[in-house]
């Protein structure tokens, strides 16, 4: 099985993947006016304007499927942009702030099958939705329960590649600005 300790690292993200057809459609999906700049520098310059809050969020688009990363971010894991983002097929989203608030959504046909804390899911899992089988083989323990995510979204979304934070610097990236 796939690991991802790098995700266990302090990671303050909302990570998403869609079977969006590209990545301009699951972009405009959560937020309608995002807004793509070149570079990833010039993403981060423009972050933390006067006037709000903009995320720099970062698409990457593979054989099937949009990954959509939200640096400090929370679209992809709210509900109603949610069941856009899983309109088109297997969508799962995880988000995870600094104060180890944590969510993830699974959903398919534009509705929410699975829905829980990765942080405090335990073994009598209060979340929505019945717990799928893939759940039960993984490490929800704090440290781990970031990764474990991540490895549940790929198994739920039927991505093959695996979660590889390289590719956001890679040229396939697009960069793009979220305002909250």
């Amino acid at each position: 099985m796939i690991q991802y300790p790098w995700a266990d690292d302090g990671l303050v993200a909302c990570i998403t993947v869609t079977a969006m057809p590209s990545a301009d459609a699951a972009i405009h999906a959560p937020q309608p006016g995002a807004q793509e700049v070149a570079t990833s520098e010039a993403a981060q310059e423009a972050a933390w304007p006067a006037d709000g809050l903009v995320s720099h969020t970062i698409t990457i688009q593979t054989d099937r499927h949009v990954i959509v990363w939200e640096d400090n971010g929370f679209l992809g894991a709210s509900e109603e942009q949610f069941l856009r983002l899983c309109e088109p097929g297997p969508a799962g989203s995880v988000f995870v702030n600094v104060n180890a608030v944590s969510r993830l959504l699974l959903g398919d046909e534009g509705r929410i099958v699975r829905e829980f804390d990765p942080l405090f899911r335990s073994e009598t899992d209060e979340g929505e939705g019945d717990p799928l089988p893939a759940e039960a083989a993984l490490d929800w323990r704090m440290g781990r329960h970031i990764s474990s995510s991540l490895i549940l979204i790929a198994s739920y979304t039927g991505l093959s590649e695996p979660f590889d934070p390289g590719w956001f610097e890679s040229p396939p990236a697009r960069h793009w600005l979220l305002r909250y």
